[in-house]
């Protein structure tokens, strides 16, 4: 089971990278100085943040309720909300990325059981979804956060 979230880990990472820590959501390198929206950047890293440790709490083991992290994804909307309300100041990258949150949002909804379960559930079809889900869910964020 924990080999199950070190290979998320290892997808979440992309192709062609030979890193072995776990994925993190952070600026762009040169984006800090240029940033489209330097007023959401504080709650961008800080939602990034949140979802980069849920992705250690994703073991195929159950996790604490508190530390479920279906409980990120209100704070992933609203964010995404402020975000969207100025998107036509974000490169066609960023607001991709604000499309494919919102639509992950929607596909992520069914998974509060997978997230208890700590990333795995007896049904291998819900496995795919969700894993599929927080996958797109994840690299998505990563996109508008590079783009802010």
């Amino acid at each position: 089971m924990r080999y199950s979230a070190l290979a998320l880990a290892f997808l979440l990472v992309g192709c062609g990278t030979s890193t072995t820590s776990l994925p993190k959501i952070a600026p762009a390198p040169a984006s800090s100085s240029s940033s489209p929206l330097p007023d959401l950047q504080p709650r961008l890293d800080a939602i990034g943040t949140l979802l980069t440790d849920c992705i250690t709490r994703l073991r195929g083991e159950p996790v604490d309720p508190a530390d479920n992290c279906v409980h990120v994804l209100p704070d992933v909307t609203g964010v995404i909300d402020e975000v969207e309300k100025q998107s036509s100041k974000l490169p066609p990258s960023g607001q991709a990325g604000v499309v494919e949150v919102r639509r992950q949002l929607t596909a992520i909804a069914p998974c509060e059981p997978w997230f208890a379960a700590g990333g795995t559930s007896a049904d291998a079809a819900l496995n795919a979804r969700c894993d599929e889900a927080w996958n797109a869910l994840f690299k998505g964020y990563n996109a508008v956060r590079n783009a802010a």
